[in-house]
This record gives C-alpha cells, structure tokens and sequence, in this order.
C-alpha cells in the first residue's frame, strides 16, 4: 500500500505538476490497491471452486465479525466494513498440486485482466485519479507475482512458478494432502475414532512428513492426550530442514500446546510455560504475525496469574480468528479467566460462543464440567 501511494504520487506529479491531480492521484491509489487485491483473490476464489481445490476459509471485510458461516471443512466470515476479500487454499483432494496451481493461475489472470482494463480506462479519461487508479492496480498485481512464503501468506507467484517444480519433501506433503486432510476433517467433525485409525495412518506411511505429524498432533489434542501431543510436536520443531516460515509456524503451536499441556496438569508448570514463552518469542523473531500469538499469550498470562491480561488478550483473538478449533479455544480461554476472576456469568456467555462451535472439544468440554460444580 505504501509502495503504491508513493510510486503514484511520483507519476502524477510528473504528469500533471499541480497539487490538485496529485491528492487525487493519492485517492485513486487507494481505490486501485483494493480493486487489485479483490481482482487476485475472485480469481483465486473462482479458480478453486471450479477445480476443486480445497478452500478453507474465505473472510470479507475487515473489522468487527457480523455473522459467519462456520463448518469443520470451512469458514465464512462478513465483517463490518467489505472493502477486502481473502480467501485461503490449500490442498486437498488428488491431483492436490495441479489443483492449487490452477487456482493460483485464476488469480492471475484475473489480475492481469484486471490491471489491464484499468490502465486501458486511465488512457481513455485521463485525470489524476485514474493514474493513481492504474499505477496502483499494476504495482498491486504486480508485487503478487512476487513468488515468496512467509509464516503468514503464500503469494500467487510462488504457486504459479514455485509448486510446480517441488520436489522431495515438499513435494511428498502435496501428495500426502487427500489422507492428511481426511484425518483434519474427521477430527475437526469429532470423529475421534476415524480420526485416529486415519492418524495410524499417516505415523505408518509417513512418519517422518511434517504435514502427517501435525495431523496426529491435532487429533492427539482433540482426544485431550496433551503430552503425546507436545512429544509429537517436538519433532516438528526440531526438523532442521525446515524453512523459517515453517519454523514459525511450529513454534507458534507448540507455544499453543505447552500452554494447554500445564493447563491439563500434564507437565509442570515451570518447564511449560518456559517452554511457550520461548516458543512465543521464536516464532515471533522468525516472522509469524503477532496478532495470531494472542490466544497462546491468553492462556500464557492465564496460568502466570495475570488474569485481566488474560481477559483482554483471549478476547482480541475470539474476535479476530477465523479458525474453528482457534476460536474456539480462545473462548474457552476468555470463559476460564472470567471464571477465575470471579465472573461466572461472563464465562458462561464465552462457553455459549465455544459450544456453538466445537462442544466437544476438550478445553470446552472441561470449562463446561467446572462452570456447572460452580
């Protein structure tokens, strides 16, 4: 967004020399940011629907959550002011590769279709606006084609150039995807028997496959097997073949994991939440947004004794997560420190909003027993 609003305050001013073309240059780089960005993620949304790439979840808008549409294959959430779409894709069922890859070129062409009309308009009615409108849009379109991965986001370049040629191991997660996603949805829908002959599995025919171990590691937590759980997770963490955005993302659960572990009284206190502290911190230096460490930070201030700390943060992250299990589990959070600090009625109010998700999940299963003794 900055890149855009300079690049197109330095054409327009060379276009037209005068203040007035310039703000509305400034203007039109906002619009055409937007418009760039939608144009890419339809595209991606279209292209994964038709080829039947497995969509996770699509979020509109940004701000206060307005009313979502929840299922354990899928969220869709409106938030209160529309301006962004943002739609995530994953593998799913075979050929899982070719799948992504031509959603990814949906996206494309819909950018370059997109950048394209608009430069087309700008040339038609020239004005400041529609220079900054254009400038805007390409540079937009133009840095997704950018192949790069971090801990938060793919771009459309890096699965457009970069999926195609994987090989080794990364490619062995894409062909692994179908089972790994059975086992994801069997423990997401609370089939915990399914899910866990599906994770025997995967530990037989890809024990040492970094999406299959997280797999087990989910329905280990499902079934509230904590320890095994972190153990498994371990050997996550400890790959040191893995890429540093795959590094954060493993810190970042297992700060999660170490944190409802202690909760569990499966690990002493001292040794689990030193162990998420450091995982928090490494996954942090190593680029995971900072934002989606409130749940774990919750929970972690939580069992410090930190309570209003606990409150305010389990709050942000029900409020601004998407995922189904995530947000459930930051409920539960927010209802065990209302509980602790002394407000049965504001954690029976944040145990309805985990219940309407996952009832059974354990974290919400338990705040449910303590809140009915109480």
């Amino acid at each position: 967004m900055f890149l855009s609003a300079v690049a197109t305050g330095v054409v327009v001013a060379v276009l037209e020399r005068s203040v007035g073309p310039v703000a509305w240059g400034l203007a039109g780089a906002i619009v055409g940011h937007l418009v760039g960005l939608l144009a890419l993620q339809l595209g991606l949304l279209v292209g994964a629907i038709a080829l039947r790439a497995r969509l996770h979840r699509v979020v509109i808008g940004v701000g206060t959550r307005v009313k979502d549409w929840t299922t354990p294959r899928r969220v869709v959430v409106l938030r209160a002011v529309p301006l962004f779409l943002s739609v995530s894709v994953g593998p799913g069922i075979a050929p899982a590769r070719r799948r992504m890859w031509g959603a990814a070129l949906c996206s494309m062409a819909a950018g370059v279709v997109t950048a394209a009309v608009v430069v087309l308009q700008a040339f038609a009615s020239p004005s400041g606006f529609w220079t900054g409108l254009a400038v805007a849009c390409v540079i937009t379109v133009g840095h997704a084609f950018v192949p790069r991965k971090t801990a938060a986001s793919t771009s459309t370049g890096w699965l457009v150039f970069k999926l195609p040629a994987l090989t080794g191991v990364r490619a062995q997660q894409l062909d692994a995807a179908p089972l790994v996603g059975q086992t994801v949805d069997a423990a997401q829908e609370g089939k915990l028997d399914l899910a866990a002959d599906l994770a025997a599995r995967l530990r037989d025919e890809y024990p040492a496959l970094r999406t299959a171990t997280a797999a087990r590691v989910l329905v280990l937590q499902a079934q509230g097997r904590y320890a095994e759980a972190m153990m498994v997770a371990m050997t996550i963490v400890e790959d040191r073949e893995q890429t540093p955005a795959e590094a954060a993302v493993a810190f970042a659960a297992l700060g999660g994991l170490a944190c409802a572990t202690v909760e569990a009284g499966q690990l002493d206190a001292e040794i689990g939440l030193g162990t998420a502290a450091t995982a928090i911190e490494n996954a942090t230096t190593l680029g995971y947004p900072q934002h989606k460490l409130n749940g774990t930070r919750a929970l972690h201030e939580l069992l410090s004794g930190n309570t209003s700390r606990a409150i305010s943060l389990a709050r942000l992250a029900a409020d601004s997560g998407d995922d189904r299990l995530g947000r459930a589990d930051d409920l539960a959070t927010l209802g065990r420190a209302h509980m602790t600090a002394g407000d049965n009625r504001a954690a029976r109010t944040a145990l309805a909003e985990a219940e309407k998700l996952v009832p059974w999940w354990p974290r919400v299963a338990t705040l449910r027993s303590r809140l009915d003794i109480a």
